[in-house]
């Protein structure tokens, strides 16, 4: 759905090349997208709304084809600025033209001066020039790079150093590469498999023979030329199948490149910003053992490399973390339809003991051997994910001894797999609402005392309610389902992972607890998000009633990763390996439904999305009645709504794709067209990252309408912060806001500019609502943070906003002169104030302390306290987790839900606020 703003509207220049794009909004949509390579135009294609069906969305995808055409990407088309003038290098070359940029600097096309033969020269970032250990390796290892002579390799043909920059001029290769080959044929005939394999492994056979390991084997690195080498054989191209108009040749040369190149550069990066050499998708194992790899890490790859060419998919998909667990514990699947010779030799490839992997040399022997006895075998079915991994019987252990010298892996490996691995092995869902308390940016109001140190804050993390130990909605990672996106953690908890990292352990929830009142400055309490108008219901803290009393209604023990429903109506937490269901309106405690899970949240409304380690996803009704879910595999569940639930369908080895939302049934309620990945889902919004036309986009939950779209960079969606892109859709269904360096723009439901307000806003300083915000209040509570001074939080509440100013070296608050009599810390306790919000009598809702071991310690405690007295009017025992509705429903009568308890063991206490 088009938004009434312009879409696009803008002209692409480059060298060489030109890209005209005109999209006009309203019930016509018109386009003419024009590539000219060489004077001759080679794609152009105009078309109004009604040639789609009226569907404007049917236009767009038809211009992202386009424009993912190999020619468009070739020819420097996806650039945005024009390429710089052409200019010499040394006496001998002239570079033309820029065609591209990447990880290690600038592409550019050129020649010979006394030559019109066509080469490529890849100029290399200035900070590795800089870098003299990068030029240095380059100059001793330049001989053995230059005389790298095959067919199918992109020969360096030399490299030059003038000045501050620094080129490698190599073979020009004009037919993309095998990337492109497997977007458009999706799986290739067993062998098509045989043959380009063949020529790849004789290619890095020859990269072998030269002493080099190239280390980053994958497709994007082996280019297809549309002619054979100079005075080569017609013999070495290969039928790419591919029908005309996809702008691919009909048979091309697989080459390999940036052998060597890649190398050397990375280990630069790895040595400087802690990273990885390889691509996590092809990576070998051993790749991040102590010892250098050896030509088996390239064998490993290319293993992997033939597998996704077999079937469509790699064997192994996910985030990174758990892509290196699949690689060192998990075995492969194999494809149906996939012959016995060529399993068994991309079997044995992908071992994950380098010495039981068998020489290049062997590979493309017995590739070459296959090709007749696999002609006319059709192709495996393209593979939207890979088949299910099995544990290997021999695992690669990072730690174990080398057969060389014994040396153990490094130290800061055991950290990977403790910290790294288990965070995202086994993450936390995102449901509709999950246990924790309210949330916004979270400002450290007051955090000091004894163990502070000098009254400084104490950093917290800040959190919103989607878990109660931090495992929240606001903070954690989208979740996903199947192994596409199982790293993120959404229900999908692969075996190897279970293997490789332990559970996730729990987190003193106490603590958690604690910083996630801090979240209360931003949005208000930000765990009420879905309901369905701008009066106050019952989830949020300005609907607890008055009075001067909290009595305890139920009481849940042994809790673990507990959630919310978005109604707040439900809870749910895992205990004795099984996940429980409760309805909190319900008195007493029994249980609504109790099953095997191995990750359980929140599906729209009442209803569950249930999960094992087998990677079947399953809706629970609220009655206990289960069914498929819906969502193709390679999914990542991104949060949900009362009414929906929405995620990003990615297939196959592609991370991202359509924004999908079902409601609770499963039955697909709208699609919104885009390559979409991750996202956070708050009050009827549906915040992600359009990675295409790089557009930050909020959209309606609703009905998928884009209500806002800014270009910006990828926000981080897995990080604690509150604001991804600078965009806050935690303040209410009836307004959202962006933050930029200069200040807030504020939007209302339906995404149109309300105003702006200018200003300093950061996560660390921020107001505290108990009320959900329009457009007209948010801008005042952004004016208000605008002129309150960094120690002042502004509390909104029914009644208005009240500034409360916090001394972190007191320990104290006031309103105005005004000090709130807050119980004290006991000697050597730390000093926590939070502001939670404001209550329908005035009074405003305070947590003080934190959970303590020490009997005679004040404590966490929850407390109301009038701003004009400073009184208490009620206080209880707990760290305020979040707002839910009464026992027996209705519309009134809102109770709290408070943590209680030990370090890691902790109950879960609904209690209701009454009068004597």
């Amino acid at each position: 759905m088009l938004s009434s703003r312009p879409v696009i509207s803008q002209s692409i220049h480059t060298s060489g090349s030109e890209v005209v794009i005109c999209l006009l909004t309203g019930s016509t949509l018109v386009g003419l997208i024009g590539l000219q390579v060489g004077g001759l135009i080679a794609n152009a294609v105009r078309f109004t709304a009604s040639a789609w069906q009226g569907r404007p969305a049917r236009a767009s995808i038809a211009i992202r084809s386009l424009w993912n055409l190999p020619s468009f990407k070739r020819h420097g088309a996806l650039m945005t600025t024009q390429s710089p003038a052409s200019r010499h290098l040394g006496s001998s070359y002239i570079m033309e033209s820029r065609i591209g940029a990447g990880a290690q600097g600038e592409v550019w096309r050129g020649r010979r001066t006394d030559s019109r033969e066509v080469l490529a020269f890849k100029v290399l970032r200035a900070d590795l020039v800089e870098n003299p250990d990068v030029v240095d390796r380059f100059i001793k290892e330049r001989s053995t790079l230059l005389r790298v002579r095959s067919p199918y390799v992109v020969a360096i043909r030399d490299v030059v150093i003038e000045g501050s920059t620094f080129a490698i001029v190599m073979d020009y290769v004009n037919g993309g590469d095998l990337r492109d080959l497997l977007r458009a044929r999706g799986s290739l005939p067993p062998a098509q498999v045989a043959s380009l394999g063949t020529r790849i492994a004789q290619g890095l056979s020859s990269v072998h023979r030269a002493g080099v390991v190239h280390r980053d084997i994958k497709p994007a690195n082996v280019l297809l030329s549309s002619r054979p080498s100079r005075g080569g054989d017609p013999a070495e191209t290969v039928a790419t199948g591919v029908a005309p108009g996809w702008g691919m040749p009909e048979a091309v040369v697989p080459r390999l490149a940036d052998f060597g190149v890649a190398r050397i550069c990375d280990t630069f990066s790895a040595s400087h910003l802690t990273g990885v050499i390889g691509t996590p998708l092809y990576m070998a194992p051993e790749i991040l053992s102590m010892q250098a790899p050896t030509s088996a890490a390239d064998i490993y790859s290319l293993g992997i490399m033939l597998y996704e060419m077999s079937c469509g998919t790699a064997p192994f998909v996910g985030e990174p973390a758990q892509l290196l667990s699949q690689h060192a514990r998990r075995d492969a699947g194999r494809p149906d339809g996939l012959p016995d010779v060529l399993w068994e030799l991309i079997a044995s490839m992908m071992a994950k003991q380098p010495d039981m992997r068998p020489a290049i040399e062997l590979v493309a022997q017995r590739l070459e051997v296959m090709q007749s006895a696999l002609a006319g075998v059709p192709a495996a079915p393209r593979l939207a994910s890979p088949p299910q991994s099995t544990a290997s019987v021999v695992p690669y252990d990072w730690d174990a001894p080398s057969p060389a010298d014994a040396a153990t892996a490094p130290t800061v490996l055991s950290g990977l797999t403790q910290a790294t691995v288990t965070a995202s092995a086994i993450p936390t869902l995102v449901s509709g609402q999950s246990v924790n308390v309210p949330g916004g940016l979270g400002q450290a109001s007051a955090v000091g005392g004894a163990q502070a140190g000098a009254g400084a804050p104490v950093p917290m993390t800040t959190s919103m309610p989607g878990g109660y130990a931090a495992n929240t909605a606001g903070t954690t990672p989208p979740a996903s389902f199947f192994p596409q996106t199982g790293p993120q953690g959404t229900g999908y908890t692969p075996a190897d992972a279970a293997a490789f990292a332990p559970r996730r352990p729990r987190r003193r929830w106490w603590i958690a607890a604690a910083a996630v009142v801090t979240v209360l400055a931003v949005v208000g309490t930000g765990w009420w998000y879905f309901f369905s108008g701008p009066s106050v219901d019952n989830t949020w803290p300005a609907a607890l009633p008055e009075g001067n009393r909290v009595q305890e209604d139920q009481r849940y023990t042994e809790v673990d990763d507990p959630y919310l429903s978005a109604d707040g109506s439900r809870l749910l937490y895992s205990n004795m390996s099984k996940v429980h269901l409760f309805d909190l309106t319900r008195k007493g405690t029994s249980k609504v439904w109790s099953g095997e899970c191995d990750e359980a949240r929140f599906w729209a409304g009442t209803s569950l999305l249930c999960s094992s380690t087998s990677g079947q996803a399953t809706l629970v009704s609220d009655s206990g009645k289960t069914s498929k879910a819906p969502f193709p595999e390679g999914s990542t569940f991104l949060g949900a709504t009362t009414d929906v639930a929405v995620i990003s369908s990615g297939e196959g080895t592609a991370s991202d794709g359509p924004l999908i939302a079902y409601d609770a049934a499963g039955k697909e309620k709208w699609r919104a067209g885009g390559h979409y990945e991750k996202g956070r889902v708050r009050n009827g919004f549906v915040l992600a990252y359009e990675s295409k036309s790089k557009q930050i986009q909020v959209l309606s939950a609703k009905d998928g309408a884009v209500l806002m779209s800014e270009t910006g960079d990828r926000p981080n969606f897995d990080s604690d912060t509150q604001l991804p892109g600078g965009v806050n859709i935690q303040t209410g269904p009836e307004a959202f806001s962006r933050i930029t360096t200069s200040g807030a723009t504020i939007y209302d439901a339906d995404g149109s500019e309300t105003g702006t307000v200018s200003g300093s806003f950061t996560e660390k300083h921020q107001w505290a609502a108990s009320v959900p915000l329009d457009a007209l209040a948010l801008k005042e509570a952004y004016t208000s943070l605008a002129k309150a001074s960094s120690s002042t939080t502004p509390v909104i509440g029914p009644r208005g906003t009240i500034n409360v100013s916090i001394d972190v070296k007191a320990c104290t608050a006031k309103v105005g002169d005004k000090k709130l009599a807050l119980p004290e810390p006991a000697k050597g306790e730390q000093c926590v104030i939070k502001p939670i919000g404001g209550l329908r009598d005035g009074q405003l809702l305070m947590q003080v302390g934190k959970q303590g071991y020490i009997s005679d310690e004040t404590g966490a405690l929850v407390v109301a306290v009038s701003p004009d007295s400073g009184k208490i009017g009620w206080k209880t025992q707990g760290t305020y987790v979040a707002t839910v509705p009464p026992l027996g429903g209705g519309s009134s009568g809102a109770r709290l839900m408070l943590g209680q308890g030990g370090t890691y063991n902790y109950d879960l206490v609904v209690s209701s606020v009454t009068s004597r």
